[in-house]
C-alpha cells in the first residue's frame, strides 16, 4: 500500500508564488488542500491550472481584518488537518519550495516506524534570492530547523493562538515526540521575490515601510537587534531558477 502525503496551506492574495509553490508541491504530494481567505488577485487562476491535472481541494474561508493577522490562523489550519487523507501531513506556506532533494526523500522518510515528526532547515532569503538572513542575539528567528512534516491521525493539531501558533498533541507541544532531522532545506522567499512585503507584515520594523506602501527599505537597521545576512553559496529549486530566468511556469512540462 503506497503511504501517502497530505499538503495544507491557507493562502490570500499569492499570485507571485502560486505557480512554483504548485509546481514543486504537486511532484511529491498526493493531494494539496488550499484555504483561500478571499484572494482578489490571480491565485485562483493559477490553482484552477494546476488542479485541471493534480489533486488539488480548495476551500473557501474567508477572513475579516487586517490580511493574515486577524486570520483565525488556528482555526483554518484545524480545518485543513481535518479535511486530509494523507498518512503524513505537511504544513508550506505558499511562500517556501523545499530543496528539489525532498522528492527522493520522501518515500523513505514516510514508511519510518521510529518517527512521528521530520525537522528541515529553514533558509529564509532577506532582499533578494542571493543574501540569507540569520540569526542574532534577540533575534533568533530565521536561521532554524523547523518541524513541517508529521504523522497524521495520532490527534496532532494546532493550539488556540493567532499567529505563529504551535502544534500539540495531548495539550502538549509535540517537540517530545519522536522526530528526525532531514538535512534538505525549506526556502522561505517571501523577502526575495515579487513584492518582498506584504500588507501589515512590518509589526517589527525590520524594513521600515509602515504605511505599506513603497520599496522596502532594506539598508534600514532597528536599534533593538542586528540585522545580518550572508550570501547564499547553494542552489535554489529547479522551479525557482526557472522564475528567475523569466521562463514561463506550467502545470505540466511540454518536454
Amino acid at each position: 500500500m503506497t503511504v501517502k502525503l497530505s499538503i495544507i496551506v491557507p493562502i490570500l492574495n499569492e499570485e507571485t508564488f502560486m505557480p512554483m509553490y504548485l509546481k514543486s508541491a504537486t511532484a511529491y504530494a498526493h493531494e494539496i488542500l488550499i484555504a483561500d481567505g478571499g484572494s482578489t488577485d490571480r491565485s485562483m487562476e493559477w490553482i484552477r491550472r494546476f488542479q485541471q491535472h493534480y489533486n488539488i481541494k480548495v476551500f473557501s474561508l474567508p477572513q475579516t481584518g487586517l490580511p493574515y493577522q486577524d486570520w483565525d490562523q488556528p482555526k483554518v489550519r484545524n480545518f485543513l488537518l481535518e479535511q486530509a487523507t494523507g498518512d503524513w501531513v505537511m504544513n508550506l506556506d505558499a511562500d517556501e519550495v523545499f530543496d528539489d532533494r525532498i522528492c527522493e526523500a520522501l518515500p523513505e522518510m514516510m514508511e519510518r516506524t521510529d518517527v512521528d515528526v521530520f525537522e528541515f532547515p529553514f533558509v529564509n532569503f532577506w532582499k533578494d534570492p542571493y543574501t540569507v538572513r540569520v540569526n542574532t542575539a534577540g533575534d533568533e528567528r530565521w536561521s532554524n530547523n523547523i518541524i513541517r512534516m508529521w504523522r497524521h491521525h495520532i490527534g496532532i493539531r494546532y493550539e488556540d493562538k493567532k499567529r505563529h501558533c504551535f502544534m500539540e498533541l495531548n495539550g502538549r507541544r509535540i517537540f517530545y515526540l519522536p522526530r528526525a532531522h532531514v538535512d534538505i532545506p525549506l526556502y522561505h522567499y517571501h523577502y526575495a521575490i515579487g513584492p518582498r512585503i506584504k500588507f501589515n507584515d512590518n509589526r517589527r520594523g525590520d524594513v521600515n515601510r509602515y504605511d505599506n506602501t513603497g520599496e522596502p527599505d532594506w539598508n534600514f537597521r532597528t536599534q533593538q537587534y542586528e540585522i545580518r545576512t550572508e550570501p547564499f553559496q547553494s542552489k535554489h529549486p529547479a522551479v525557482i531558477e526557472q522564475y528567475l530566468s523569466g521562463q514561463e511556469i506550467h502545470p505540466i512540462d511540454s518536454n
